[in-house]
C-alpha cells in the first residue's frame, strides 16, 4: 500500500463545500451527516482485562486525498456490483488490537461528511492468518479474502497464499440515501455527530459480515468518571507525554443495534471493538474522546476498554 501525504484540513473542507455537487463523492444523494470539525483527537488508545482475556487497542485518524486512493481500490468485475467512489477528502481510520494471541490490523477509508465506507481491508497477523478486504457498492459489499492453504505458505506475505474466496455480500435492504457506516467508523462518526445533550439521538445504518443493521446512538445523563491516560504530543515536537488524572463529567451514550427487514433475525447485537451486545460509551466533552466503552465477552461477561493514551488533534488541523 502506497505512502500517501495528509491533506490539510481547513482549506480542503472549504474546497468540499465550494465545489461539492461538481465533484465524485461516495454517496452523492445524502447530505452531510457527520462534521469533522467536532472531532478534537487523531489517536486512542485503549486496553482491558478480565479473567484471562486482556485486550488493547490504537486507532489513528488521517485525512488524505481521495485520487491518492484509487490505485489501491480493489478492483471488481462483478456486473451486479457498482463500486462508491472517493471524494476530494477522506478519512483513513487505522486500528490495530491485540487480544488471546491474535493481532490484526484493519484500514477504513470513509467519506468524512456522511460517513459511507468505502473501502475496508483487514490482516489478520496471528492465530487464524488471513486477509480480507471489503470494497463498499451501492446495494452491497464485495468481498476477497486470502489465506495461507499450507503452514508453509504462512511465512509468505499475504498475496502469495493460495487459499481464496470473493463474493458479493449484497445488503438485505437497499440503503437508498442512507449511507453504510462500517462499524469500526462509528467511533469516528459519534464524535463527529450532534450528539450533545440528554435524548439526542441518532439511527446510523451499519454493515455486518453479511447483512446490515441499524445502530441507534442516544445521549444518556453525563456520568463522573475517574480517567488516567497519557496525552500524546504532536509528532515532531520532541515532546513527551503528559500523564492526566482526574474526574470528568462525561458525554455518555448508549449504543443498540437494531434488526432491517431481511436481516438476521438472531443476531441483533452490535459489535464494536470486540465488545458486543448493548454498549455503552462515555466521551470526554472537550475533544470527544472516547474514555470507556462497556460491553460483552462471550464466555467472560462484561467488560470494559478504558482510554490509556489519547493524542489530541491540532486546532489548525480540525
Amino acid at each position: 500500500m502506497r505512502n500517501r501525504k495528509p491533506v490539510p484540513g481547513q482549506s480542503l473542507l472549504l474546497l468540499i463545500l465550494v465545489l461539492g455537487p461538481l465533484l465524485p463523492v461516495a454517496t452523492p444523494r445524502a447530505a452531510p451527516v457527520f462534521d469533522p470539525a467536532r472531532v478534537g483527537w487523531s489517536e486512542i488508545r485503549m486496553a482491558g482485562s478480565k479473567l484471562f482475556v486482556t485486550a488493547d487497542a490504537r486507532l489513528t485518524l488521517h485525512r488524505v486525498a481521495g485520487a491518492s486512493l484509487r490505485p489501491d481500490l480493489l478492483p471488481v468485475s462483478d456486473e451486479r456490483f457498482t463500486p462508491l467512489q472517493p471524494g476530494t477528502d477522506v478519512l483513513e481510520l487505522l486500528y490495530e488490537t491485540r487480544a488471546i494471541g491474535r493481532r490484526s490490523r484493519l484500514t477504513l477509508w470513509m467519506d468524512p461528511l456522511s460517513g459511507a465506507a468505502l473501502q475496508r481491508t483487514q490482516h489478520d497477523r496471528d492465530g487464524k492468518m488471513r486477509l480480507r478486504t471489503y470494497r463498499f457498492g451501492t446495494a452491497g459489499a464485495y468481498q476477497r479474502t486470502f489465506w495461507p492453504a499450507t503452514p508453509a505458505e504462512k511465512s509468505l506475505p499475504p498475496e502469495r497464499w493460495t487459499k481464496t474466496s470473493e463474493g458479493l455480500r449484497a445488503y438485505p435492504l437497499d440503503p437508498g440515501q442512507q449511507p453504510v457506516v462500517e462499524p469500526t467508523g462509528l467511533l469516528y462518526a459519534i464524535s463527529a455527530a450532534a450528539l450533545n445533550q440528554p435524548g439526542d439521538t441518532l439511527d446510523v445504518l451499519v454493515f455486518r459480515r453479511r447483512d446490515t443493521q441499524t445502530v441507534r446512538i442516544e445521549v444518556q445523563s453525563p456520568r463522573e468518571v475517574t480517567v488516567r491516560y497519557d496525552e500524546l504530543p504532536t509528532p515532531g515536537t520532541g515532546q513527551g507525554a503528559v500523564q492526566r488524572t482526574g474526574k470528568v463529567q462525561a458525554l455518555r451514550l448508549s449504543l443498540q443495534g437494531l434488526p432491517v427487514p431481511g436481516g438476521d433475525p438472531e443476531d441483533d447485537d452490535l459489535e464494536l471493538l470486540g465488545l458486543r451486545g448493548r454498549l455503552e460509551l462515555l466521551l470526554e466533552p472537550a475533544t470527544r474522546a472516547p474514555l470507556q466503552l462497556s460491553g460483552n465477552v462471550k464466555v467472560v461477561g462484561a467488560v470494559t476498554l478504558r482510554l490509556t493514551a489519547l493524542r489530541p488533534l491540532q486546532q489548525g488541523a480540525r
